[in-house]
């Protein structure tokens, strides 16, 4: 049991983002030589913009009972909080996009505030594993970038499965999820970030 909830805190959603951006940079592409004062900026916004925004609104939520406990397991308090890291997310593509050599990092942000935004719209209705769906939009962008720039991404492919079957199992361990949830929150997070990726 305890082992399954690190699990699930090492692939965090909200963790995601920065995964992805550390990818980005260590891609064996020409983004591997950016400055890296720069860098440090991108990491900064994502940072703010995805885990830090995010984590502050908790608080205010639970005081106004929109949310009964941080971790918003139930389906039906997910919507708010899901559309506030919505705008959250924009803020911080709106600011990525200012940074052109670095447009790949701004593309990942605004699809996942599509990821996000079919996650919100599922859960009014439905407890999908929001967990899963960003494991599955991590793996979507690795294959996404190796069609893109024809890098080998394979060390960092085999890594996110193998946490993806650890995170799936440990969702279902802690009876989280059931398994058609964690099955659709992966398809949905890989088909969404994949395809938008490669559009963009």
């Amino acid at each position: 049991m305890k082992l399954s909830r690190i699990i699930s805190g090492i692939a965090h959603p909200m963790l995601m983002p920065l995964y992805s951006v550390f990818v980005i940079f260590h891609s064996g592409t020409y983004l591997d030589y950016s400055p890296s004062q720069l860098i440090r900026v991108i990491y900064l916004i994502v940072a703010i913009s995805t885990i830090f925004l995010p984590l502050s609104l908790l608080p205010l939520l639970k005081s106004q009972n929109l949310i009964s406990d941080y971790g918003i397991e139930k389906s039906r308090e997910r919507f708010i909080p899901l559309v506030f890291v919505i705008l959250f997310y924009s803020l911080g593509a709106y600011l990525l996009w200012k940074f052109p050599i670095i447009r790949p990092v701004a593309n990942i942000q605004i699809a996942a505030i599509i990821s996000i935004a079919l996650i919100a719209i599922i859960s009014l209705k439905w407890k999908i594993s929001i967990h899963m769906a960003g494991i599955g939009g991590f793996l979507g962008l690795l294959i996404a970038l190796s069609f893109l720039f024809s890098s080998s991404l394979r060390v960092f492919f085999v890594i996110g499965i193998l946490i993806a079957g650890l995170l799936a199992f440990s969702r279902l361990k802690l009876n989280l999820h059931s398994p058609l949830q964690v099955y659709a929150g992966f398809i949905l997070g890989f088909v969404t970030i994949f395809s938008s990726i490669l559009l963009f």
